[in-house]
């Protein structure tokens, strides 16, 4: 009996006080949300949520007992005492993302959803809670844990925020705390130059907790410059920058002027998770301590999917996290071999570089580095194996081609040769294989790689090299027989890549060089072609609409295929598919058919194939 005195004396008010973030509430704050709070016994074996049913109205945290998320019967993670569920749903109010199970009796305090949404606005029970789904999807995305995956990497400027409430530069704290109690807000801009930015948090901690009264002058306890993104950041990226830099508040800026005031609690109110957990993860992930990463990618990519990610910006999440994986292998390479001999640049290439990487890929990277002698040679050569194999250890395949930084590497100088070579090569079909390296972007270094776009937006109005590379695009064409009737293979499948993406990121390429523009993604390549006129408003958005559907198609195959335990692939049976996807995937081809013989025509691609 003596053992149960202390579980029975700890009530729900001390048992959620020692919880975080309850534990930092301010009394009154807290005080008002255990007023609604509700006690609720659940019975072993009873389904408390049901995975798309109605939102969920309360959160609920476990006070005894185990609850199992689990998502189309496979357990994903266990809720315990001092956990909770059903968060995102009451956030959102939209259906949950997981079944929830009582796999024991279970004891519950429900918070009703308005109490949620109150506390949801005060910074502390925010950035708390921000923290702790970052922490506890950790598991979620490695197939472990639970959560609902919303997307994050929507740009900043998705975001419902207020317009910048300031006041002037030599306003007193007075008058700061006033102005935030009538606008209901937690941060104040002082219109000074630059602009600073006096929070709550600042009023707590450097007028209240040192006795200065309310005439004290504004600019003496706020923070200046404000740490700032543009609005076009995907919020994944501010979301680390403050997690990164303990902040709760962050500037957003538009054509260079500070524009808004994003805190903690926009970023859980839209979303209340990521890939946030996986890409700290990675960054500080020891050697050999990556052989999830596949395992974990698919996942994560899974939830983001079924959260109603985009497949764009599925992709850009997977190159996300794989460009943290290649920054720590070679974080870990530079450990151990020391000091680098010169500055150099880790580029990776291909639909990486583009962000457009999907679940089926493999290495394809290269190296630039300064002048350096045969010891600094060697230096680079033992960087580049070490992480090339880092990166076979962790799920990354070896390019079948070669084409990694162990056999591609060398100084500027080289580089600048090669690309002039490639660029003058006659043969169409070198110009096919070796156009992987047109499209590179810098993962890791501080070697600036500029000259190498230079050296092919040089070549823009060469009407010989267009008319080679829109020959070079014609490798690749979709797999269309008489009347425009779908052409399988023997085994009846067709492959998304080869005869889909591959025309349309080759037919970009082209259409980039040809406008002038640096831009690597597809759709910004096609944008920049409709701008400058090689492409029409009409065939950019067929071929837009195409790419994403393709790109959809690609990523739900592949993680199908994972599910099944085989191995990821871009070859579609068509007999499995279901009449109006087929009937899409058609129109798809038909459409980059249509628009890829016309532009290999208009630039003179089939005179050089002849």
């Amino acid at each position: 009996m003596g053992e149960d005195q202390p579980e029975r004396a700890l009530g729900p008010e001390a048992f959620l006080r020692g919880l975080p973030p309850f534990d930092q509430l301010d009394p009154a704050v807290f005080a008002s949300a255990l007023a609604d709070l509700e006690v609720t016994y659940v019975a072993r074996g009873t389904r408390v949520l049901h995975r798309g049913g109605e939102p969920c109205g309360h959160l609920n945290v476990v006070r005894k007992g185990t609850a199992l998320l689990s998502l189309d019967g496979v357990p994903l993670r266990s809720v315990e005492p001092g956990e909770w569920f059903g968060l995102p749903s009451v956030l959102h109010d939209q259906p949950p993302q997981f079944d929830v199970d009582a796999v024991e009796d279970l004891l519950v305090y429900r918070l009703p959803r308005r109490v949620v949404l109150e506390l949801a606005r005060d910074p502390v029970f925010a950035e708390q809670v921000t923290r702790d789904l970052a922490s506890r999807l950790r598991s979620a995305s490695s197939g472990v844990g639970g959560g609902s995956a919303t997307p994050t990497l929507a740009p900043v400027s998705s975001l419902n925020t207020r317009e910048l409430v300031t006041v002037p530069a030599d306003a007193a704290v007075g008058r700061i705390a006033r102005t935030m109690r009538e606008q209901g807000v937690s941060s104040v801009v002082l219109d000074s130059d630059p602009p600073a930015i006096v929070t709550t948090r600042d009023l707590r901690d450097r007028v209240l907790g040192r006795d200065r009264g309310p005439s004290t002058p504004g600019a003496e306890v706020a923070s200046s410059p404000i740490l700032a993104v543009d609005a076009g950041t995907p919020l994944i990226e501010a979301r680390i920058r403050m997690l990164e830099r303990g902040l709760h508040h962050l500037g957003v800026e538009r054509d260079g002027r500070l524009r808004a005031i994003i805190t903690t609690g926009d970023l859980l109110r839209h979303d209340a998770s990521s890939p946030l957990h996986v890409h700290r993860e990675l960054a500080t992930t020891p050697r050999g301590g990556a052989d999830r990463f596949p395992e974990r990618l698919h996942a994560t990519v899974a939830g983001l999917l079924a959260g109603g990610i985009t497949p764009v910006e599925a992709t850009r999440a997977i190159s996300l996290l794989t460009d943290v994986l290649v920054r720590r292998a070679i974080e870990l390479a530079t450990e151990e071999l020391g000091t680098p001999p010169a500055p150099f640049a880790w580029l990776t290439l291909g639909s990486d570089a583009r962000r457009e990487q999907t679940l089926l890929t493999d290495q394809d990277h290269a190296l630039v580095h300064g002048e350096v002698d045969a010891d600094g040679a060697s230096w680079f050569q033992h960087l580049a194996e070490d992480v090339t194999d880092q990166l076979a250890d962790a799920g990354l395949p070896r390019c079948p081609g070669g084409v990694m930084a162990t056999n591609w590497s060398g100084p500027v100088e080289v580089w600048r040769e090669r690309y002039q070579r490639w660029l003058a090569e006659p043969d169409v079909r070198a110009l096919y294989e070796t156009s992987i390296f047109f499209d590179h972007r810098v993962v890791a270094g501080d070697l600036d790689v500029g000259d190498l776009d230079e050296v092919v937006l040089e070549h823009r109005h060469d009407g010989v090299l267009l008319a080679r590379m829109a020959a070079s695009a014609a490798t690749s064409r979709p797999p269309l027989g008489l009347l425009h009737r779908l052409r399988s293979t023997a085994d009846g499948t067709v492959d998304l890549k080869a005869g889909g993406i591959n025309p349309i990121v080759a037919l970009a390429r082209v259409l980039a060089v040809e406008a002038g523009s640096t831009a690597r993604s597809t759709l910004d390549r096609l944008a920049a072609a409709t701008e400058h006129g090689g492409l029409s408003r009409d065939a950019a958005a067929e071929l837009t609409e195409a790419f994403g559907f393709l790109q959809r198609l690609r990523l739900d195959l592949q993680l199908e295929s994972r599910r099944g335990g085989g191995e990821a692939t871009n070859r579609i049976r068509l007999d499995g598919m279901i009449p109006s996807r087929r009937k899409h995937l058609k129109e798809a081809f038909v459409a980059i058919s249509r628009v890829q013989q016309a532009t290999i025509a208009r630039l003179g691609g089939d005179e050089v194939s002849r």
